[in-house]
């Protein structure tokens, strides 16, 4: 018998991180990164008002009140091709490119335009209310690493990097296989000493909400011949998981078949009640996990923490 922390230990060991796979950025929400991600372009490319109001020169606002000439009115998407000059403004918004000349913004609320000539009120020091070129991050910049499960500000961020494409780790595929006479499915007609079946259905979900895919092989009668059969279902998988079989009863059979059926066991017995029948080895070179029945979404949640 060892402790859960060598039974974790001896378990994670021999797995390995599976190989990438290309997806959409659209898609990459909870997967995980396969190569470190760098960004394709600066942002912002260029200094950009960060308010509506007015694009100014510092230089000119040494007295206040001010009226500046208004040459030019720049939205979101646009530009101005000229260079502002003494005494000019650009209106500007949100968003907008800075025109050049101009090193300073003035909230709309500050000022009060007449015609083509707008009074500012109140002053702002050169940079006020300016998104200069780069200060977000600078195209090259490693801002995302191999190894990180991606979230959904990642994923704008990815996007804001010009990055259309993520190399992601494949998920894990895992198979689920119970076991018992006495358990039915969730609908299926329930006979005056069954149960229904909630282990295999919660270890599905689980895995769903570690990233992996699971894929259910069905439950498999105390009959060997039946047990080998849906155990073959699991070829191909990541990683092979039990429910029920695996303590010392005459109706636990997963061990004994198994074993005279390709299966190599590290491991059988740990230092935890309840779950101490906890099996781990590997089912025709497939990792498999065995379970007790009663306790496997317990000692799931211990793996996966």
């Amino acid at each position: 018998m060892i402790s859960v922390e060598e039974a974790l230990g001896r378990l994670l060991a021999p797995l390995e991180a599976l190989p990438p796979e290309q997806v959409s950025t659209a898609d990459g929400i909870g997967r995980v990164l396969a190569e470190d991600l760098a960004a394709r372009r600066t942002q912002p490319p260029f200094a950009v008002s960060a308010m509506d109001g007015y694009a100014v020169r510092a230089a000119d606002l040494g007295r206040i009140p001010v009226s500046l000439h208004i040459v030019a009115e720049i939205p979101a998407g646009a530009g101005f091709g000229g260079t502002l000059g003494p005494g000019e403004a650009a209106r500007i918004f949100t968003g907008a490119p800075l025109p050049d000349g101009a090193d300073t913004i003035i909230i709309q609320e500050d000022t009060e335009r007449r015609g083509d000539q707008v009074e500012v009120r109140e002053g702002a020091a050169r940079g006020r209310y300016v998104r200069r070129a780069g200060l977000d991050f600078a195209e090259g910049e490693v801002l995302l690493v191999a190894g990180r499960r991606l979230t959904p500000r990642d994923i704008g961020l990815a996007a804001a990097m010009n990055r259309p494409w993520l190399f992601v780790h494949r998920r894990a595929r895992v198979a689920i296989l119970s076991t018992g006479d006495e358990i039915v499915m969730p609908g299926d007609p329930i006979g005056p000493h069954q149960i229904v079946s909630s282990n295999a259905l919660a270890l599905a979900a689980f895995v769903t909400a570690c990233g992996g895919v699971p894929v259910l092989v069905g439950n498999a009668p105390d009959d060997p011949d039946a047990l080998r059969r849906i155990a073959a279902a699991a070829k191909g998988v990541d990683l092979f998981v039990t429910t029920g079989g695996v303590s010392v009863g005459e109706h636990d059979l997963v061990r004994d078949v198994l074993s005279a059926d390709g299966l190599s066991i590290d491991f059988w017995e740990i230092a935890m009640r309840p779950g101490k029948p906890l099996m781990f080895g590997h089912y025709r070179e497939t990792p498999m996990l065995g379970c007790p029945a009663t306790r496997s979404r317990r000692w799931s949640a211990r793996c996966c923490s």
